[in-house]
């Protein structure tokens, strides 16, 4: 696919007003299940999210102050695309401060990290309390990289950042924020590869969920998905549904946050909606947030990053 397609990040810290239904189908209970109740609500861009972790109070002296620590173009892998950016906070707690890693979208087969640059800035302007992880991952270009491939290297990165920990006193808390085939790929790892429960929340943007369905496996969309599986969808359907995050949704499942657009002209919002059931289904935390006017290339960053950081529990105001 062109890579204009998914560009869509050179633009997003636009702001455009449109209408947006939220559908906050499970939250938090008072006793902390992922299992709440149903609040369906019609909403402008203002609507703030029900936060998955709610802030609790920490002790002064759970938190260290030392330089602000931006490590660029690190390595977590021998690949020459095994590289990620991590951005550390002057004030942090091995309690509190939580990690967030952005995946970039590009059909699998290109983009980078550099495409994700108003993510970050977002993130730092919105939030004092994170750090925040920009990635890249070996790509379908690449000989022998397919889905198996770019799942493997999140769960390495993610390791990585873990060992990271002591020497710069964050916390084990992984929340993953990925963008079209970022966002599959997020959802993806979370859903069937954590095995250790890292990842804490997911939130995406126009992000493929079901790879069996006959309206993205067309045209050249259609074929970028063939790479990545490695085999035509009739030689093999099964392994399309194994790498569709629709299909591998389990009760266990971390509270996730969609964003979907009624304008998208490779990702219709129906891959959300396939999504959002099933997470309704096995009563996981979760919010849909719809927008009839959006496109794939997205031009709500701001507010998106607003409703994720509150979705996912922001503590930047935990005590100081």
């Amino acid at each position: 696919m062109k890579n204009i397609i998914y560009a869509f990040v050179l633009f997003s810290s636009l702001t455009m007003l449109t209408s947006c239904e939220v559908m906050e189908d499970i939250i938090p209970s008072k006793g902390g299940d992922n299992v709440g109740t149903t609040d369906t609500t019609s909403t402008g861009t203002t609507n703030p999210t029900n936060p998955t972790n709610p802030t609790t109070p920490t002790p002064a002296n759970d938190f260290i102050n030392a330089s602000a620590q931006d490590i660029m173009h690190d390595s977590y892998g021998p690949d020459e695309l095994q590289k990620f950016d991590i951005h550390i906070p002057a004030r942090r707690s091995p309690t509190q401060t939580k990690v967030v890693i952005i995946l970039h979208g590009g059909s699998w087969k290109e983009l980078d990290k550099g495409f994700m640059k108003n993510y970050v800035s977002q993130i730092k302007e919105k939030g004092d309390n994170w750090v925040i992880v920009n990635a890249n991952y070996r790509l379908t270009f690449q000989n022998g990289i397919k889905y198996d491939q770019q799942i493997q290297d999140l769960g390495t990165l993610i390791n990585k950042i873990l060992s990271m920990r002591q020497q710069y006193n964050f916390s084990d808390k992984i929340y993953l924020l990925g963008a079209s085939a970022g966002g599959h790929l997020a959802l993806a790892y979370a859903y069937t590869v954590d095995k250790s429960k890292n990842v804490k929340g997911v939130s995406v943007i126009a992000a493929p969920t079901d790879l069996t369905s006959d309206k993205i496996r067309v045209g050249e969309f259609g074929q970028d998905i063939e790479n990545l599986i490695g085999q035509p969808y009739g030689t093999n359907p099964d392994a399309f549904k194994r790498a569709s995050p629709r299909f591998q949704v389990s009760k266990v499942a971390p509270p996730t946050i969609l964003f979907y657009g009624g304008k998208d002209e490779f990702i219709p919002s129906d891959q959300g909606e396939l999504l959002r059931q099933q997470l309704q289904a096995n009563a996981v935390v979760n919010s849909y947030n719809f927008y009839p006017e959006q496109g794939h290339e997205w031009m709500l960053l701001s507010e998106t990053i607003d409703k994720t950081l509150v979705f996912f529990g922001d503590n930047s105001n935990a005590a100081n």
